[in-house]
C-alpha cells in the first residue's frame, strides 16, 4: 500500500502548523549596521563585532532548526514501508541542529550575561528544547509501527511538531522583540546581523 489517504492527510496538517499560531513575526525597520556610538534612545553600550556574529549565528540556527521541523511534513508521507526511517532520520538531523542552537544560545559571548532580553531568548530556546524532548518520544513510536498503531503514532506525531514549530516561532517574536529594544545592547545586536532582518521578516 502506498501512501494512503491518511498519510496525505497527515501532510497536509504538519505543512500547515507553520502558520496554525499566526505569530509571523514582522519587525517595523530592517537591521542596521552596527555603530561605534550610540544612536538617539540608546543607553546601552553598542555590540562589539563578536556580539553582533553571535546573535546572526542565534537567527540562523533558529532558521535552520525550524525548516528541518518542517521537513518532519515530508518524512511522515512516506510509504509505509519506509515512513519509520524517514521520521528517524529526521529526527537525527533535527537533534542536531537544536543541539546547535542550545550550544550556542547558552555560550553568548562576554558582556551580554546581564542584558535584559538574553534571558527572554534562552528561556524560548528551553522551552524548543523541552518540546523537542516529547517530539523524540512520539517519533520513536512510528518506527515498527503498523496499522492503526502506525496511524495513532504519527497523528501524536503531527500534535508534536505543531508543539515545536510553535515554540520555535515564540524564539523568533522574542528576536524580533529585541530587534525593537534599542536600549539593550543584545537588541542592536540583533538588529546590526542580516540573518536576524533575515528571520524576522
Amino acid at each position: 500500500m502506498k501512501k494512503p489517504v491518511v498519510f496525505l492527510t497527515l501532510l497536509v496538517l504538519l505543512a500547515g502548523c507553520s502558520a496554525a499560531d499566526g505569530t509571523d513575526p514582522s519587525p517595523s525597520s530592517t537591521a542596521p549596521s552596527a555603530s561605534s556610538t550610540p544612536s538617539a534612545g540608546q543607553t546601552a553600550s553598542p555590540p562589539t563585532d563578536e556580539q553582533v556574529t553571535w546573535a546572526g549565528t542565534v537567527c540562523s540556527d533558529t532558521s535552520t532548526l525550524e525548516a528541518d521541523v518542517q521537513e518532519l511534513a515530508m518524512a511522515a508521507a512516506t510509504d509505509v514501508d519506509e515512513v519509520g526511517t524517514a521520521v528517524s532520520d529526521q529526527m537525527d538531523t533535527i537533534s542536531a541542529s537544536a543541539s546547535t542552537l542550545v550550544d550556542t544560545v547558552k555560550s553568548p559571548p562576554e558582556n551580554l550575561g546581564d542584558d535584559p532580553e538574553l534571558l527572554a531568548v534562552q528561556d524560548s530556546i528551553d522551552a524548543v528544547d523541552q518540546s523537542l524532548k516529547s517530539l523524540q518520544a512520539s517519533a520513536s513510536a512510528v518506527e515498527g509501527a503498523t496499522g492503526a498503531d502506525l496511524v495513532g503514532a504519527l497523528a501524536t506525531l503531527v500534535g508534536g511538531t505543531g508543539a515545536v514549530i510553535a515554540n520555535v516561532a515564540e524564539t523568533v517574536q522574542t528576536i524580533t522583540m529585541a530587534t525593537r529594544d534599542t536600549s539593550s545592547t543584545l537588541g542592536q545586536a540583533f538588529r546590526a546581523a542580516p540573518e536576524c532582518a533575515t528571520l524576522t521578516t
